[in-house]
């Protein structure tokens, strides 16, 4: 029995020997703590590096942005405009006749860029402001605006039309250009004598109205013609009458008694010719008529 108790233990002893000869238990903890730990420290040294990166590059951007911010700045400015309007007068010297005082353009043109919308060369529309300058002032014939590309005062351009007579009718008298449209009331005109345009009295009494046409362009025509050619020859005009419902121009010269009826379809410079050689014929044959002679008919004459 004693032999047997003793192998047992002899047995028991070898195994516990046996333990230390074991390799290295793992530890998933321990291996754990000492990464986190180093990640953690590798942060935080890293942490300052990755803070100065963007003050670097913002340092190094700086100037483009201010060169940028500069840049916009000045092109901003170059796209002002000032309501400073100037007016310059365009066409022959001789056509610029002015019914009003160039203040009274100017004014209005600086009225229209005073408009919020029209400070800026981005936004402004340059064909609306010179068609409602126009549409003010129908005596201009030409309108025009032009823009600086490097400053701010815009410049516009305008050209009067030139009147060719002055029309008294049933709506007042109003001077007329070329084309037989009412451009300005006489009233409105500073010196109006000095213009030494004919006055037509139209007996029809037709209403006028400033901007539109009073007369055909054909009879503006003709009696400009006629009062060249007579004016020519130093006859003197002292009335000029369009009657109505008859397509006639009455003229009166100074010192008779009778006036000339004139044909307005017909040819001024033939019927004028037709008149002077009759009055020619007249007054060397000592003779005068008493009411008018009649020049409507081509190459005849009558008088009365």
């Amino acid at each position: 029995m004693f032999s047997k108790k003793k192998t047992t233990t002899e047995t028991r002893r070898v195994r516990v020997i046996q333990q230390p000869t074991r390799g290295p238990v793992f530890s998933y903890h321990a291996n754990r703590s000492v990464r986190v730990g180093t990640t953690a420290r590798q942060e935080t040294q890293d942490a300052p590096a990755q803070k100065r990166l963007p003050r670097i590059m913002w340092r190094k951007r700086l100037p483009t942005l201010m060169v940028l911010l500069g840049s916009l700045l000045v092109l901003g400015i170059c796209l002002q405009l000032s309501s400073d309007a100037k007016v310059v007068a365009t066409g022959p010297e001789d056509s610029q006749i002015f019914l009003r005082d160039q203040q009274v353009y100017t004014t209005a043109a600086q009225e229209a860029f005073s408009n919020p919308l029209n400070r800026n060369k981005l936004t402004i529309d340059t064909a609306k402001i010179a068609a409602d300058l126009k549409k003010q002032f129908p005596e201009l014939k030409v309108v025009s605006v032009s823009l600086p590309f490097i400053g701010s005062q815009p410049v516009v351009y305008v050209q009067p039309a030139t009147p060719k007579l002055i029309l008294l009718g049933g709506g007042g008298m109003y001077l007329l250009d070329a084309d037989g449209r009412a451009l300005i009331p006489a009233n409105q005109v500073q010196k109006l004598d000095t213009l030494k345009i004919p006055v037509v009295n139209d007996e029809s009494n037709l209403a006028l109205q400033t901007g539109k046409i009073a007369l055909p362009r054909n009879t503006v025509a003709f009696i400009t013609e006629v009062v060249g050619q007579l004016t020519t020859k130093g006859v003197k005009i002292t009335s000029m009458t369009l009657p109505p419902g008859a397509n006639e121009l009455h003229v009166r010269p100074e010192g008779v008694g009778y006036y000339v009826k004139y044909n307005l379809h017909g040819k001024a410079r033939e019927e004028a010719g037709a008149y002077l050689a009759v009055k020619a014929k007249l007054e060397s044959d000592k003779k005068t008529p008493k009411e008018y002679i009649d020049v409507r008919v081509e190459n005849r004459a009558y008088y009365k």
